[in-house]
């Protein structure tokens, strides 16, 4: 099954310790104007940033989690325009002043497309335009999630999160247990794969910016055991 196909169903009740507020709190003062929210998901960051006056675009690889963002947009009654697309091949037909990918989208890029994929948001902004994305760091996957094993027990699903520590990635196998009726569940399997990106090897892709790094939890300085960080680059 592909990914996110169930997950979208039950994201934002697994992702309710995601600091999104106090993110948005920090990335907002320096977005204006027209943006694309990449790899947007269930269109947390998204509908944020279109409540607080911008015209926002969410893309997304998968339906599935795009029809979440569409209920939500729509119950706010919001003008959000949502594409699904993967965003490494993102294409518009004018620049725009600000892209972001928030949550680990950089992470499923492996790191032969990242380059090519950051010349490409290079090319769709704005002179002075900002990009602002996030990654899991080598600490959380490698020392956090690598080769571990997860699991939750929520009110209509149970999951089981297996991890296997790669070179150069981690392949998570995410078995989901939904219940039916009763005591009947169905059994739902997912797979993802995540990268490993070092800070130097992101600053080598991002050479022609403008790059500020913080910590992704306190939005601070970063930390040798910071598990996020948030990169903010201007195109000069």
């Amino acid at each position: 099954m592909s990914a996110y196909s169930i997950l979208a169903k039950y994201y934002d009740a697994l992702m309710g310790d995601f600091d999104y507020d106090g993110y948005f709190e920090f990335i907002k003062g320096r977005l204006s104007g027209e943006g694309v929210d990449l790899a947007c998901g269930s269109g947390e960051m998204t509908i944020r940033l279109a409540k607080d006056g911008r015209k926002m675009i969410g893309a997304d690889l998968s339906g599935e989690m795009l029809n979440v963002a569409t209920l939500k947009a729509k119950k706010m009654a919001l003008d959000v325009k949502w594409v699904n697309l993967d965003m490494t091949q993102i294409e518009l037909s004018h620049p725009v002043d600000f892209i972001t990918c928030v949550c680990d989208g950089v992470n499923y890029i492996s790191g032969n497309d990242l380059s090519k994929f950051l010349d490409r948001v290079y090319g769709l902004l704005k002179t002075d335009g900002k990009l602002i994305f996030d990654i899991s760091t080598p600490y959380k996957l490698e020392k956090i999630l690598g080769d571990n094993l997860f699991c939750e027990d929520l009110d209509d699903v149970t999951y089981i999160w297996s991890n296997a520590l790669g070179d150069g990635y981690v392949d998570m196998d995410i078995d989901f247990f939904e219940k039916i009726e009763g005591d009947t569940y169905r059994r739902i399997e997912e797979s993802h794969r995540q990268y490993t990106h070092s800070v130097d090897f992101i600053k080598s892709c991002l050479a022609k910016w403008q790059v500020e790094i913080y910590d992704g939890e306190t939005y601070g300085k970063p930390k040798d055991k910071s598990k996020r960080l948030i990169f903010i680059a201007t195109k000069s």
